[in-house]
Order: C-alpha cells, then sequence, then structure tokens
C-alpha cells in the first residue's frame, strides 16, 4: 500500500470481505454489497477500478471472470490508518487520544484492564 493511501469507508467494506476469503469474482462482490451496502452492479465496480488504481487489490483473469485479491494483510492496514488518525487528531500523541477517551468517560472498567494488560505484556 502506498504511503500516501488511505481507505475510505466503500473500500473498507470490499477489504473486509476480501480478507474473510479471498479470491472474490465481481459478482460474489456484487451481491455481498448489495446486501450489506445497497449498492448496485455499477457502484460496485467502480470502486474496485478505483481501488486497483491506488494499489488496494489486483485481479487475475479466471476462467469464467476475474478474481480479485489484495495482498495487504489486515493488521498492516488497520496499523497504518491508525497512525494516519493518530497524527490527523491527536498530533500523533498516544497519550492525548488516551487521555481523552479517560477523561472523557468512554473506556469501561474492561477495557481500561485490557489497556493495562496490554502495557504490563509489552513492558
Amino acid at each position: 500500500m502506498k504511503e500516501n493511501v488511505t481507505l475510505n469507508n466503500s473500500e473498507w467494506c470490499i477489504m473486509e470481505e476480501l480478507w474473510r476469503e479471498q479470491p472474490k469474482t465481481l459478482m460474489q462482490l456484487v451481491h455481498k454489497m448489495k446486501e450489506k451496502q445497497g449498492w448496485s452492479k455499477s457502484t460496485t465496480s467502480t470502486v474496485l477500478r478505483r481501488m486497483q488504481e491506488k494499489g488496494c487489490i489486483r485481479y487475475e483473469e479466471g476462467e469464467k471472470a476475474r478474481n480479485y485479491f489484495t495482498d495487504l494483510s489486515r493488521e498492516a492496514v488497520v496499523l497504518k490508518e491508525t497512525r494516519a488518525f493518530l497524527n490527523r487528531a491527536c498530533g500523533g500523541s498516544l497519550g492525548m487520544l488516551v487521555s481523552t477517551f479517560v477523561e472523557g468517560n468512554q473506556l469501561t472498567e474492561e477495557e481500561i484492564e485490557e489497556l493495562r494488560e496490554i502495557l504490563h505484556r509489552n513492558a
């Protein structure tokens, strides 16, 4: 994934389907996006084309249809998107992000305990 590429909500929907199982044909994606998003075939095709141009997905010609793949791991994309959000919203400060949630009473006791465990494991 190129450094300046980010995924919009529509692209996330497609990526989630490909991470769940790949390859998928155009028609498999069309049916899933119709079911989940209410998209038409042309909308799904347009999103796929744009994602291809961005380097997020690729296709290979199959016997009857194109098979769509992504070589991007979910973990790598989540990390990149999280860093981009952190930089944009909090000036890159993880402390600011966490304190915003804590001070706004947005974290449950379970989430706070989960954070403690993560910090303890990685300390």
